[in-house]
């Protein structure tokens, strides 16, 4: 097992006890919770300050974990920061290394990766210092400087999501967490099913393995080309329930079904599901508050896209 704690910061102090923190986060969620039920442009907030203030949280969060919570929880961390590399990558391809800089506040990335994304001399290089630093959680990711120089950006975006999940789905996790990576890569592979059977898509290779709905499965859903493969796959979801008229555009849906799942695994009074749980929520509302920013008081838009 990789010890991924090595890609973040490192908190000063040991933490406190689980329990101790199970406690607070408890009362964090429920001030969340109250939080959330705004729905009206007073609680509007840009994306970027909206994740900006979910990272100060998981930073906090982090920080307050035991050395033995914190190597449960650095898969989790990491596949949120993979949001921030990328989103410095993208300022490094537009020339903008102040951008870069700026995505990585409160970020909890290990000052060697943000090395990695700000230093060199552009793109190529800080893909390829990248590689170098997480070829120890997968040896095919030293590879990002050569797969960015020969097929772009955006290719490797969509390789370093896919290797790293699949990757979450090979190590030995604790269960609580591998529920979460099974239950995300599901969310992952029916988004892109959806996308592909709409705009006739037959990419090879598209789905990421790991989830609890096999690769094959999918691609016969596609193959058939028509919306019935689909629904009968988000009907196969576990607590998924009656499925809208609807599922050609399927990520909201599937967001509330991840959630609802989140929330039952954090009921467990004994372990740190409820840390898991809040940590979602804390993402759920970040995406949230963006999206009333964005739409403002059309309500009918914002009612389809909020997740509860």
């Amino acid at each position: 097992m990789p010890d991924l704690t090595a890609l973040l910061a490192r908190p000063v102090g040991e933490g406190y006890p689980t329990e101790y923190l199970t406690a607070r986060v408890r009362g964090r969620r429920a001030r969340l919770v109250a939080g959330a039920l705004r729905t009206g442009t007073e609680a509007a907030m840009p994306a970027d300050r909206a994740r900006r203030r979910m990272r100060q949280e998981f930073r906090w969060a982090y920080g307050q974990m035991n050395r033995e919570m914190r190597a449960v929880f650095a898969p989790l961390f990491l596949w949120f920061e993979l949001g921030t590399i990328l989103t410095c990558l993208r300022f490094r391809r537009g020339g903008d290394r102040d951008g870069a800089d700026a995505a990585l506040s409160a970020s909890l990335l290990a000052p060697a990766v943000r090395q990695a994304l700000t230093g060199g001399q552009g793109p190529p290089e800080a893909a390829a210092a990248l590689g170098a630093l997480l070829a120890d959680l997968d040896a095919r990711l030293r590879d990002l400087g050569t797969l960015y120089r020969d097929q772009g950006g955006r290719m490797l975006e969509q390789r370093l999501a896919t290797l790293f999940l699949e990757r979450m789905g090979e190590l030995p996790l604790h269960p609580l967490v591998a529920a979460f990576f099974r239950a995300l890569t599901d969310v992952q592979n029916l988004v892109t099913l959806a996308k592909q059977i709409r705009w006739d898509l037959r990419e090879p290779r598209s789905f990421i393995r790991g989830g609890t709905i096999a690769p094959e499965r999918l691609e016969r859903a596609r193959d058939k080309g028509t919306g019935a493969g689909l629904a009968a796959l988000l009907a196969s979801l576990p607590g998924m329930g009656p499925l809208p008229a609807d599922t050609a555009t399927p990520g909201p849906l599937l967001l509330r079904w991840l959630t609802g799942r989140m929330r039952a695994l954090g009921r467990d009074p004994l372990g740190p599901g409820p840390i898991l749980d809040y940590l979602w929520r804390c993402a759920v509302e970040a995406r949230n508050l963006g999206l009333i920013c964005r739409f403002g008081e059309a309500e009918d838009e914002l009612r389809g896209e909020l997740i509860r």
